[in-house]
């Protein structure tokens, strides 16, 4: 019997994700998009569709009008369907809109870290994740917004997601390509294993000369040839922190959309394989993980223990502008970071509730529009 996947949310991200998923070749899989704007939805699915029927493929793809704000409505529309798997990328605010700032104001608003922006990005999740538990879904759940830190928040409140997607395995394929052609052998023969946090994508994927500075996150790389451990050899920290340009805002969307893909297959096939993700079943930041068969797990990694790599992560919340997550799912951010925006747009938010974030995203979404529109610039 064909799974059947729900793609929930069809913004940036969500759009290169279903383009993608109906071009995959051997995914013999039932798609089903759910999105509060149907007319739109509609469209992109009927694009999409005929796309990949130009391109050789015919993949099975409809389109179902969903509004996370009505919470009913998604529990029965998962009762409706029970997807084998669910995938959400909704938010109430895309990541990139800071970059479309002047480069003054826009340097100051990045200044202060991507965690401060958590509440538009927690508001949905939350939401969505209430709805799923109280219709009864036990399908495994797969999260985009921020995971490294919101899946930690959802786990502290027993709504953790099976994890997210992109950020730290956005790195990997780059220490692997670099470490095979410096060791002149196959990309097939090279194993990476890395601990690691959100933050750190910006020390890693940096252009020449434009990386932060100071002190970088703290994060485990291991790397192995053959089943050999090279790490030392290869010098692969600097491997990791070298400069490596790409491109950012939307055409980034096509490196999480590859790394989404690659891990859902994994998670449907009747085999497992070694991966990375972020927020798996709540932990903060990202892991190598084993999917396949329906489940997901923690990797072993030789000489560090689980605990050992959830510190590791812990300790990088702070920079991503986030002190730390308290038991109840409190956020607590780190003082400068919330002075930033209290400075910048008048929004202050020294610590945030799960249940303040929908109106707490409300409020920094309008500030933030007003402080654009005052440098000129009316966002999309």
């Amino acid at each position: 019997m064909r799974p059947t996947i729900l793609l929930v949310g069809l913004g940036g991200l969500g759009s290169v994700i279903l383009e993608l998923l109906c071009r995959e070749r051997g995914l013999e899989a039932r798609i089903v998009v759910a999105t509060r704007r149907a007319g739109r939805g509609l469209a992109r699915c009927n694009l999409a569709r005929l796309g990949a029927l130009a391109q050789g493929f015919a993949p099975d793809v409809s389109f179902l009008p969903l509004d996370l704000e009505d919470g009913d409505s998604v529990a029965g529309l998962v009762q409706q369907l029970s997807p084998d798997l669910l995938l959400s990328t909704a938010t109430m605010q895309t990541w990139w809109l800071p970059d479309l700032l002047p480069p003054g104001p826009a340097a100051a608003i990045r200044s202060a870290g991507f965690g401060v922006w958590l509440p538009v990005h927690l508001s949905l999740t939350l939401k969505l994740m209430r709805a799923l538990r109280a219709g009864g879904y036990v399908g495994l759940t797969l999260t985009a917004p921020f995971p490294d830190a919101i899946n930690c928040v959802l786990g502290r409140l027993g709504l953790a997601p099976t994890c997210g997607v992109g950020n730290l395995d956005e790195i990997v394929p780059k220490v692997r390509w670099l470490a095979a052609r410096q060791l002149g052998v196959p990309l097939a023969s090279v194993r990476v294993l890395l601990v690691a946090h959100h933050a750190l994508e910006r020390y890693a994927l940096a252009p020449p000369g434009r990386g932060p500075a100071g002190e970088v996150p703290p994060y485990f790389l291991r790397v192995e040839y053959d089943g050999e451990d090279v790490t030392e050899a290869l010098l692969a920290d600097e491997l990791l922190l070298s400069p490596y340009p790409v491109s950012g805002g939307p055409p980034s969307h096509f490196l999480t959309a590859g790394s989404t893909v690659r891990l859902l297959r994994a998670l449907l096939a009747k085999e497992e394989t070694l991966l990375h993700a972020p927020g798996p079943h709540g932990l903060p930041g990202g892991y190598p993980v084993i999917a396949g068969r329906g489940q997901l797990r923690l990797a072993p990694i030789e000489g560090l223990s689980p605990e050992e790599a959830v510190s590791i992560n812990e300790r990088s919340h702070r920079f991503d502008g986030i002190e730390r997550i308290e038991p109840d799912g409190t956020v607590v951010f780190v003082p400068e970071s919330a002075d930033v925006l209290r400075r910048e747009l008048g929004y202050d938010c020294p610590r945030l509730h799960p249940d303040e974030a929908a109106g707490r995203a409300e409020e920094l979404s309008a500030r933030f529009r007003a402080y654009a529109a005052r440098h000129g610039v009316d966002l999309p």
